[in-house]
């Protein structure tokens, strides 16, 4: 633990946590296994916990509250430790394994009941596939690679953490709605294409992303689908055929190259609090199966 944490008080915490585990689990130990690395997985699932909980709105707001401008030792020191599920950890794996780089990380932490979950909630750029064809050996696909979808992993994050937390959904709502006017205000001019590629936002955070605002305006206008919702549909060509942008790519080996990315209408927004409400109503019903709570091992 003192290897992977910058401070000693972080340390503490955890070993605190894994002896707890520890004796919580001790029923479930056979003598067939060597003790040492049963012991040791614990630590590491604990490690990968408190990763899964740290990329959460609730423990954003947590430091928030602190007033500090950096979260060094003495805010991880005090953060709340809790106990994550394997659904949890397994979106931020998939948005943090993007390489082979994390091949070990991947297979360490793999459970046979990661190829039984779905998305929470239902739309086409989430195809459920994504996590039947997950493996215990990392490849390509077992990162989440759209805009899209890496987005939703980050909102099911949050409901997951809150309810571990013991928050409701009010107070996860209420936290992003008082807390994070600016990421509201993103979200709300962020365009999604239907593959699930940023196809214009306003994020600062984002320069270079998607369309320009005058290319934007000049290309595509909002229309209002059969459901009353606003969306965006393309100018002057076939409704259907993606808008096509040509960018200079300098992320390769070999130097800048142009490429060409399309962009497939119709574009429409996300919803914060809308999609919490949609995530936690499936978890609830999920939980009450005590399907988030099984273990895959």
């Amino acid at each position: 633990l003192q290897k992977r944490c910058n401070q000693p008080e972080d340390a503490a915490d955890l070993m605190q946590t894994t002896f707890l585990k520890l004796h919580a689990s001790k029923e479930r130990y056979s003598e067939e296994f060597r003790f040492l690395p049963w012991l040791f997985t614990i630590c590491h699932n604990n490690l990968i916990d408190f990763m899964s909980i740290c990329a959460s709105i609730p423990f954003d707001f947590f430091v928030k509250t602190t007033g500090k401008g950096h979260v060094l030792g003495e805010i991880l020191s005090i953060l709340p430790l809790i106990s994550g599920t394997w659904m949890l950890n397994l979106r931020t794996l998939s948005m943090t394994s993007i390489t082979f780089h994390y091949t070990s990380l991947w297979s360490s932490c793999w459970q046979d009941a990661f190829n039984s979950d779905s998305w929470a909630k239902k739309d086409s750029r989430l195809p459920d596939s994504f996590f039947r064809n997950l493996t215990p050996q990392w490849h390509r696909d077992c990162a989440l690679r759209t805009d899209y979808a890496r987005r939703q992993a980050l909102v099911e994050i949050d409901v997951l953490t809150a309810m571990a937390l013991g928050l409701s959904l009010e107070e996860l709502k209420t936290i992003y709605r008082v807390q994070f006017p600016v990421m509201r205000q993103y979200e709300a001019d962020t365009w999604y294409d239907q593959k699930g590629r940023i196809a214009f936002t306003s994020s600062k955070g984002l320069s270079g992303v998607g369309f320009s605002r005058p290319e934007w305006n000049e290309f595509t206008e909002e229309v209002r689908d059969d459901n009353g919702r606003i969306i965006r549909i393309t100018k002057g060509q076939p409704q259907g055929m993606p808008l096509q942008r040509t960018v200079t790519d300098d992320t390769q080996p070999g130097g800048p190259r142009e490429k060409t990315i399309e962009y497939f209408p119709p574009f429409d927004k996300c919803n914060r609090e809308e999609d919490y409400e949609i995530v936690w109503q499936e978890f609830e019903t999920r939980s009450d199966k005590n399907f988030i709570n099984q273990s895959g091992k």
